[in-house]
């Protein structure tokens, strides 16, 4: 009998594994039928938590890795180094693949002592190094993405994207074959689950905005646009939906949501189990970023329920929103300008409809989860 097929996941933590990447392991899973494998093995190395649980129901085996996602000392990328290692020896898979920056990075160096195996490298944004005018992390930008581009010029390796702006970028570090290159619909979304949403009737049009509560999220600009409304005699209320994110050191303290939260305008709601239920009272969904991201989740989710979406111009984002079709795009970290584009929305329950109808259609037919399935199994079949 053939040996099975061994494909490790590596990814900081698994709660972002679950939220975000399940259509990753269901595309290792079906395997078997599509590339005529005789059997195969999932292996997820990450911090874990409580989802563990739901991951494993998958079939995938999960490794217990300290990520120590906070820092990127030293010391703590040493002990990284000889985790993973440990880890890489004990499966020694078939196919690596490494999800965002830090796993990347650190991971793809400890992989080079494996040659046979191949390497996905999937990257879902450029992080926070991008958007810091630090010094130190504008040299370790550099240092990450000269690494990447030598890592994808080796043989058996694929570079996965979630918006061609992060191809770009990496170009400007080095040379490396485009031709082994996806660009993925983001994670995908089961539209099944997340279906076209009634139009809500709400005598307030509610502002949706779901996300972790970090400053790059930029729901400071949000909260900027609605005071200009207010100025405007516009009545509008704000849902918020999210956690300050405790390990990175630009969250939104508790202090500050607490503040906001005392406005009348603005309800800060936690963390949402059910996100559908998120769009049925909202009328369209705000996505401020400042950037940082690969394809933010929550937009084609909200997509995907039929609301429109107003997005900065910023990578990923400006890939799904076509101005005036899905929503409209605004400058990055521009309160007026925001507060435009939810005027004319507030003011124009046609249009809002329009949009969101065609922000739903923009998903069917290229951010789905069969889709991210799909061309994730062509590329193992490739490499395999």
């Amino acid at each position: 009998m053939l040996k099975p097929k061994k494909i490790l996941f590596v990814c900081t933590e698994d709660w972002f594994f679950n939220s975000h990447f399940l259509p990753l392991a269901k595309a290792a899973a079906n395997l078997k039928t599509v590339a005529g494998v005789d059997d195969v093995e999932i292996y997820l190395a990450t911090t874990p938590s409580d989802k563990a649980p739901i991951i494993e129901k998958l079939g995938v085996k999960i490794i217990p890795v300290n990520f120590d996602r906070a820092s990127m000392g030293l010391i703590s990328s040493i002990k990284l180094l000889f985790s993973l290692f440990g880890v890489f020896l004990k499966t020694r898979p078939d196919i690596f693949h490494f999800i965002a920056l830090k796993p990347i990075v650190i991971g793809g160096l400890v992989a080079r002592l494996f040659p046979k195996s191949a390497k996905v490298y999937h990257l879902t944004g450029q992080g926070f190094v991008t958007l810091s005018d630090n010094s130190r992390h504008q040299k370790m930008r550099r240092i990450f993405f000269r690494l990447i581009t030598w890592y994808l010029r080796r043989p058996k390796s694929w570079l996965l994207l979630e918006n061609p702006d992060d191809g770009y970028a990496l170009e400007q570090f080095g040379s490396y074959p485009t031709a082994r290159q996806s660009i993925l619909g983001g994670a995908g979304v089961n539209t099944e689950h997340l279906r076209a949403l009634p139009h809500p009737d709400n005598k307030i049009v509610h502002l949706g905005f779901v996300g972790r509560l970090v400053w790059s999220q930029g729901v400071d600009i949000l909260i900027e646009a609605l005071d200009i409304l207010q100025q405007r005699k516009i009545a509008v209320q704000l849902d918020l939906y999210g956690e300050p994110d405790l390990e990175n050191p630009k969250t939104i303290t508790l202090e500050q949501l607490a503040v906001w939260n005392g406005r009348k305008d603005v309800s800060w709601h936690g963390r949402s189990e059910n996100i559908r239920e998120v769009w049925q009272k909202a009328d369209m969904a705000i996505v401020p970023s400042r950037g940082g991201e690969g394809m933010p989740r929550a937009m084609l989710e909200a997509a995907s329920c039929g609301r429109a979406v107003i997005v900065t111009d910023v990578p990923g984002c400006r890939h799904f929103v076509v101005e005036n079709r899905q929503g409209y795009i605004v400058p990055v970290e521009d309160a007026k300008a925001l507060a435009d584009a939810i005027e004319k929305l507030v003011t124009d329950k046609q249009l809002r409809q329009k949009m969101g109808d065609a922000a739903r259609q923009r998903v069917l037919d290229n951010f789905t989860e069969q889709h991210v399935i799909n061309d994730v199994q062509t590329v193992y079949s490739e490499l395999l």
